[in-house]
């Protein structure tokens, strides 16, 4: 047998990494013509009796683990070569970016995607950790999680890999002196050689606080070994806490369990837009298809005089469409009462006639002004809507609507802020132009939210 085709049937394709005594191998699967992931143990001086340990327990785990986001076993064998022996573990192979990759390649992630992410990655710690007995990782890590089919709107297919370091919660009372696991994703109580299901969700946490900084969480501020989370300005402070409780040095101060902190996850996501729709989903409307978005929002003070205007001129054509028959109908009446009675029309009865008529379009006028301005200030709505190729800008009140400004297209948009500075608003720049909305109304943290909401569905970078 040589390296080249292991059983005569795995042809090595490639090296995908290696650590010692362990090489990771691409190969093909001559039997199904597939790309699969050869895991191949040689015994050396090299190898210690507890990373064997550790290859024979992923193997015996892989084969009773049945989950999408997992790798499949496939096959397992010894290799005997001339001048050495050792084991092969075969298994599914997953054409996908790492988060470390991800990162590297396309930035750092934001909240919404990363709360995407933790609660992918939850449920496949919920199925580990039901299986009898419980199965902990123990070595959660960006370099470990993979993910493909990542859109602008949807973060994609989650995967974890890497089941070298697995260990089941029945083993744990047996071993308690090893000690495995990556500096800045290891929860402290595995440095002590041991780990509880509450230990991957420590390395869950270290592993989002990545994707959010594009730091290891060893570079980030300490205190106490609490990482301070104030420094990371892309976060939200009910999403902080949730992350806080990740990150507790102390494992009985962390959620007990993945479909603990899942569920708490799920909450706090449904809190927060509940908390939002509360005040101010009535004034913030979002209407999202797969070709087009809108976004609704009241109208601000400095409203574009034109439109005004416009609204206004609409109102009392509208009003003397209705009342025009029986205005004319009265006029005609006074002006037959003035020929009857003088036999002729009076100057001064024609010249009071005339004012009459003016003041009546005047007095009309003034009033559908003020009107009008106190219902764009309880009805008026700035509306904001993007499809395929264009972007619009109107405002809308009773039905009527109004562009201001010329659409422009799509991809003139450039980047999105959700600038947070005296006063919170949403800014769109368009090239060197800018379109800001929600300023007076919105908070900082809800300008952020409404900024990734049109983020995500732009699948734009947006700078917070």
């Amino acid at each position: 047998m040589s390296l080249h085709i292991l059983k005569e049937r795995y042809e090595i394709v490639r090296q995908l990494a290696k650590k010692t005594g362990i090489k990771t191998l691409l190969a093909r699967d001559l039997k199904t013509d597939e790309l699969v992931v050869v895991k191949l143990l040689t015994f050396n001086s090299e190898v210690s009796w507890e990373e064997l340990k550790l290859f024979e327990r992923e193997v015996n785990t892989l084969r009773n683990l049945s989950f999408s986001a997992i790798p499949s076993y496939i096959d397992f064998f010894e290799v005997a070569l001339p001048d050495k022996k050792g084991l092969a573990l075969v298994q599914t192979y997953i054409e996908a970016d790492s988060l470390e990759q991800q990162v590297e390649n396309r930035g750092i992630f934001n909240e919404e995607e990363v709360k995407q992410l933790a609660k992918s990655v939850l449920k496949i710690l919920v199925y580990l950790q039901e299986r009898n007995p419980s199965v902990i990782h123990r070595n959660i890590k960006p370099s470990n999680i993979l993910l493909t089919n990542r859109s602008g709107n949807n973060i994609g297919d989650v995967f974890l890999i890497d089941f070298g370091t697995v260990q089941t919660l029945a083993s744990t009372e047996e071993e308690s002196s090893t000690i495995v696991g990556t500096y800045g994703y290891m929860a402290p109580e595995q440095f002590a050689g041991r780990a509880a299901a509450a230990s991957d969700l420590y390395g869950l946490g270290a592993t989002l606080i990545y994707l959010l900084t594009g730091k290891s969480p060893l570079y980030l501020s300490q205190e106490e070994e609490i990482i301070e989370l104030e420094q990371i300005k892309n976060c939200s402070g009910e999403f902080s806490e949730w992350l806080n409780k990740l990150l507790e040095p102390s494992q009985n101060k962390r959620f007990k369990s993945a479909a603990k902190a899942l569920k708490s996850l799920e909450n706090l996501s449904s809190t927060t837009l509940s908390n939002y729709s509360q005040s101010f989903s009535k004034k913030v409307l979002i209407t999202k298809s797969a070709n087009a978005i809108e976004i609704l929002t009241p109208c601000q003070k400095n409203v574009d005089s034109s439109m005004a205007h416009f609204l206004v001129t609409s109102y009392v054509g509208i009003f003397y469409g209705i009342f025009s028959t029986p205005l004319v109908a009265s006029l005609e009446n006074i002006f037959q009462s003035i020929v009857l009675s003088y036999g002729f029309i009076h100057p001064y009865s024609l010249a009071g006639l005339s004012i009459l008529v003016a003041s009546l379009y005047l007095y009309v006028n003034i009033w559908l002004k003020i009107i009008i301005n106190i219902l764009f200030i309880s009805f008026g709505k700035n509306k904001l809507k993007i499809d395929d190729k264009r972007v619009y800008f109107t405002y809308k009140l009773l039905g009527l609507e109004y562009r201001y400004r010329p659409s422009i297209p799509r991809h003139a948009i450039i980047k999105l802020d959700s600038n947070q500075g005296k006063i919170a608003e949403v800014v769109i720049w368009l090239g060197i132009h800018k379109y800001g909305f929600g300023k007076g109304f919105l908070n900082s943290n809800q300008a952020a939210w409404l900024s990734r909401e049109l983020s995500n569905w732009l699948g734009a970078k947006t700078n917070y």
